[in-house]
């Protein structure tokens, strides 16, 4: 993969509910915060590239459903994850798909 230099995909797993990012011109997104169904993976990864806050995640949040980006402290992975897995949202993040990316610099 283009510009990236570590990938990590976890299953069943999402991290700061809520708290997406959009990208600076708002290519592809849809509603509030989430980037089109429509959309690849590799082209999700592209517009968190383009973005200045470099986020490190992107989440798919089920077979047909939208692509969001965020961004996390690799060091805190683990326990936003855990946050995610002892709240209320738990039940619709269990078809997620974390893909955590670690950008060259």
């Amino acid at each position: 993969m283009e510009h990236v230099r570590k990938y990590e995909k976890r299953d069943n797993a999402d991290l700061k509910w809520g708290k997406d990012l959009r990208p600076v011109n708002g290519e592809g997104c849809r509603k509030s915060n989430g980037i089109d169904k429509t959309y690849t993976f590799d082209m999700v990864r592209a517009l968190a590239y383009q973005m200045p806050e470099k986020p490190n995640i992107i989440i798919k949040s089920g077979k047909k459903a939208m692509w969001y980006i965020k961004k996390c402290a690799t060091a805190e992975i683990d326990q936003e994850i855990e946050k995610v897995r002892n709240s209320p949202f738990w039940p619709r993040c269990r078809r997620c798909t974390m893909h955590i990316i670690e950008w060259d610099e």
